[in-house]
């Protein structure tokens, strides 16, 4: 109970100031795919979730989650067009998978201030926001709690051999799975964790049922998608896929992502990195065997969850790598400062020097994932010039397929692009023709008065 406890109280410190800086994106409306997502649905449309793709108007990635609809049913028809309360909802579902992975840290045998250093460097990053401000990503939030969730029990059940947990263990991994399709990686990711967290081979029938199980569910939905999905996704081994993965590992260890533009970006990414390499460098020089073996698991856990990258590489799909790679970063600091404040070959300066480094190149990820996040946001200003156009091929229908938008909200959403000078599909090609003719690097990043602006970075952007 005390560990609860004190990661609760972690979570909504941190979750508090991050609303602070945000507070005013709260109010921002709805966005792209949340128009004819986030709705109640009829229950012919929640029926034919269980045995077709979950979107009735066939414009999303063909998938088969079910348990999808049943959220977004749930948020339309709890929260209606109340924007703020839409968004609390995100804060919260946030703060439940911090909670879920704050516990699975712990259980694994990380130290309080490491789940800290993991929790800071997570909420200041560009992932956190965007899977924050985005509402109709609440989906992927969840499946990441039963993931989470999964992996917890999973723990418990090596451990302690208790049935209860297995139980727990396969109904996390199934709600996952007919939420998102990332649980594919679990089969794998799971007794990785298990060997290198707590190196003991006499539970290993346990880790093995528990492994074939999952493997069970994951190649069950997996069956079952293609036999009912039409034009059902599958990853293709190219040039393509090899980029989309390195991009998503590369995006995972930066707070601020890959992307940088302009002096300060870089200034602050050029830090990082040398933080990083410095910070891995002394580790392996210093660090125990059984720690070193954690730090590459850690990684090792980072790489293999960025593998649905390979089928759609999505910037706002890496918290779970991103995660694991912030672990690695804490297990390498802990064991650092470790075994300089405890060595007796070093002096005081030295000792000195390391604590300052650290707390220098922790602030400048925090600082950096900080100044992107606020990026982030200002792409989802109502009057951002890429927004437009991509709310615009909503509420002027310009999709392969009509819509289905709940009459109030497109009243709104036509009324907020008819200020910004945007009255009909004609508008918003020329808009989309200036944006596509004008030099990427052209883009300003204020907004003067009420008028139309272009962002620093795209919302879509690693």
């Amino acid at each position: 109970m005390e560990k609860v406890v004190k990661v609760t109280v972690l979570t909504g410190v941190l979750l508090l100031i991050w609303s602070a800086f945000f507070a005013s994106t709260f109010r921002y409306p709805f966005f792209w795919d949340d128009y004819h997502l986030i709705r109640p649905y009829s229950g012919g449309e929640i029926r034919s979730a269980f045995r077709a793709e979950p979107d009735p108007d066939k414009i999303e990635t063909p998938g088969l989650r079910p348990c999808s609809i049943l959220l977004f049913n749930f948020q339309g028809s709890t929260f209606g067009e109340n924007i703020v309360a839409h968004h609390t909802f995100m804060v919260a579902l946030m703060g439940i998978f911090m909670i879920a992975a704050g516990m699975l840290l712990l259980e694994v045998g990380l130290h309080f201030y490491q789940v800290i250093i993991v929790f800071a460097l997570f909420v200041s990053s560009r992932i956190f926001a965007c899977l924050v401000l985005w509402i109709s990503l609440s989906h992927l939030l969840l499946a990441y709690i039963f993931i989470v969730l999964t992996a917890y029990f999973f723990v418990l059940w090596t451990r302690r051999g208790h049935w209860f947990w297995f139980l727990l263990m396969s109904v996390g991994c199934t709600l996952a799975t007919f939420t998102r399709e990332e649980t594919y990686t679990l089969p794998v990711v799971l007794p990785i964790l298990w060997r290198v967290s707590f190196f003991d081979r006499s539970q290993w029938r346990r880790v093995a049922i528990a492994a074939l199980s999952l493997l069970a569910i994951v190649s069950f939905h997996y069956v079952l998608w293609h036999l009912l999905v039409p034009n059902a996704l599958s990853p293709k081994f190219n040039l393509g896929a090899v980029k989309r993965l390195l991009t998503a590992i590369n995006a995972s260890w930066l707070p601020r992502g890959v992307k940088m533009v302009g002096s300060v970006d870089t200034l602050f990414g050029t830090l990082w990195i040398i933080f990083v390499v410095a910070l891995v460098s002394i580790f392996l020089k210093l660090a125990r065997a059984r720690v070193r073996w954690q730090f590459l698991g850690a990684c090792c856990l980072g790489v293999i969850l960025c593998l649905p990258a390979l089928g759609i590489g999505r910037p706002f799909g890496i918290a779970l790598p991103t995660l694991a790679f912030m672990t690695a970063i804490s297990i390498a600091v802990g064991e650092v400062s470790t075994q300089i404040q405890a060595g007796t070959g070093f002096g005081e300066w030295q000792r000195t020097a390391v604590t300052a480094g650290i707390i220098l190149g922790l602030a400048a990820g925090i600082v950096g994932g900080i100044r992107r996040s606020f990026d982030v946001a200002e792409f989802l200003r109502p009057n951002c010039a890429a927004r437009i156009v991509r709310d615009g091929e909503f509420l002027f229908d310009q999709l392969d397929h009509p819509v289905t938008i709940p009459e109030q909200r497109r009243k709104a959403g036509l009324a907020r692009l008819e200020s910004l000078g945007i009255t009909s599909a004609a508008d918003l090609s020329r808009l989309k023709s200036d944006l596509q003719n004008a030099p990427a690097s052209s883009g300003q990043d204020s907004e003067t008065g009420n008028g139309v602006f272009l962002p620093r970075y795209g919302y879509l952007s690693f």
